[in-house]
């Protein structure tokens, strides 16, 4: 099983998803059980998890539920070990933005996952 840490601006997200309830947070916490779920990191894009192309620093996951026309929840990570994923962006409802939106999300979660290390200087990083 896969651990899940979350850098400061996903908690906060994630805080204002469970206060509001309804479908996000519904999506939001499936999309994080398949990620605990995992036995380890990834390798390879399923259905549910990709590799986000727009990133180049770090290799940035996304994961996603199926089409459903009231949200669009992805949630981006990052990896730095076999069993750890750190949640690296604000969830991210993109209902109605479409895939324009990884372009500004792959550069915050990016921002998030070095913000991470800097934070964690004493674990080791890929």
């Amino acid at each position: 099983m896969v651990r899940i840490q979350a850098g400061r601006d996903f908690s906060v997200w994630f805080a204002n998803v469970k206060e509001g309830g309804g479908p996000t947070l519904t999506r939001t916490g499936a999309l994080l059980s398949v990620l605990r779920d995992l036995p380890v990191k990834p390798t390879e894009d399923t259905a549910t998890i990709k590799h986000v192309r727009q990133a180049h620093r770090h290799e940035i996951w996304r994961v996603a539920h199926p089409y459903d026309p009231q949200v669009a929840v992805r949630i981006l990570c990052w990896f730095p070990d076999d069993v750890t994923a750190v949640v690296a962006l604000l969830g991210g409802d993109k209902a109605g933005i479409s895939d324009v939106w990884y372009d500004s999300a792959t550069v915050r979660a990016e921002a998030a996952v070095d913000q991470w290390i800097r934070e964690h200087p004493s674990e080791e990083h890929p």
